[in-house]
């Protein structure tokens, strides 16, 4: 009751502040007469996300997708916004080019991206395979497991780190449960943040797999530091 008396009191507020918008105050509280407060967060929903919420959707979700929205929403428009109006696109070297061009053709050779100790990212670059598992990088040998080749577009590779002698990939997730640090409980947030990037114009596949790239070897360094 104190609550609905505060809002009457701001109401009255406004009217007598400026007349002129007397009427418009009047049909939005008008329009709110009779709604149930979980209609009125399925109004806010809506308002953020562009639609109602799935019947499915118990209040708590609803809660924590306003919430997001209101915490990110504005950031991923921005940042889209600025990739889009970027007019320099990445490109590999030439000769990196030439590299990944001729992997398609040399079944017994693997593009490899190399991340060093000291942080550096090489490549992309092919090395011969062995015994159908091992390359040999800067005089070492390195785990070649089939599981963990990656497509980057129309190629495929491996992402390697110096410091563990395993290609980066998705083979230790029931260890990253184990540790607490799946995203798996996250599907919700993450379905939202990808209904943001569907919604932008498609980019070229060069740029959007060596996102993908960039991004696995990023997770790579924090699984690594983590475990420490």
């Amino acid at each position: 009751m104190e609550q609905q008396k505060n809002t009457n009191q701001e109401y009255e507020a406004i009217k007598n502040q400026n007349p002129v918008l007397k009427g418009y105050v009047e049909k939005f509280f008008e329009s709110l007469n009779g709604l149930s407060p979980a209609h009125k967060i399925d109004l806010m929903y809506k308002n953020l996300t562009g639609k109602y919420p799935d019947a499915k959707i118990n209040l708590q979700r609803k809660l924590d997708r306003i919430l997001y929205e209101q915490a990110f929403g504005k950031k991923i428009r921005e940042t889209n916004a600025f990739l889009n109006n970027q007019k320099k696109q990445f490109k590999f070297p030439w000769k990196s080019r030439s590299e990944m061009r001729a992997s398609t053709k040399k079944p017994a050779e693997i593009l490899v991206f190399f991340l060093t100790i000291t942080n550096e990212f090489l490549g992309p670059k092919l090395y011969p395979i062995y015994s159908g598992n091992m390359i040999i990088i800067n005089n070492s040998p390195y785990e070649l497991d089939p599981r963990a080749v990656l497509k980057f577009g129309k190629y495929k590779c491996i992402v390697s780190r110096e410091i563990d002698r395993r290609p980066v990939s998705n083979l230790d997730l029931d260890e990253v449960k184990r540790r607490g640090d799946s995203t798996s409980s996250d599907e919700f947030l993450i379905k939202a943040a990808m209904r943001a990037i569907t919604t932008t114009p498609k980019k070229k596949e060069m740029n959007k797999t060596l996102l993908v790239i960039i991004g696995i070897i990023v997770i790579g360094g924090l699984i690594f530091f983590f475990s420490k």
